[in-house]
């Protein structure tokens, strides 16, 4: 029995510093960031995908990101051509 207290008493102690500590943050420097990717697959459908992040501190102090993509997609033929955008937002 007292193993089992000692055993969930050690584990409590151990997550609570867990929690406690101060992680690296994820997010890059403050500023712009633009990356752009080109393949074509074996059918010959080309593939564009642009990224452009910006990274910002707000009011509060909190880094934020704001993350646009656009994927655009051209299998071979005419006409078929598609794209998505995409926006999010990240805290941290």
């Amino acid at each position: 029995m007292k193993k089992i207290l000692t055993l969930l008493a050690v584990s409590a102690v151990t997550l609570t510093i867990g929690a406690c500590t101060n992680r690296g943050s994820n997010l890059p420097p403050p500023g712009e960031y633009k990356n752009t990717t080109r393949s074509t697959n074996a059918y010959g459908t080309e593939t564009v995908q642009t990224r452009e992040t910006e990274v910002y501190y707000d009011q509060y102090g909190n880094k934020r990101a704001r993350v646009e993509s656009e994927t655009s997609r051209d299998p071979e033929g005419l006409f078929n051509k598609t794209t998505t955008k995409k926006t999010t937002t990240y805290v941290e």
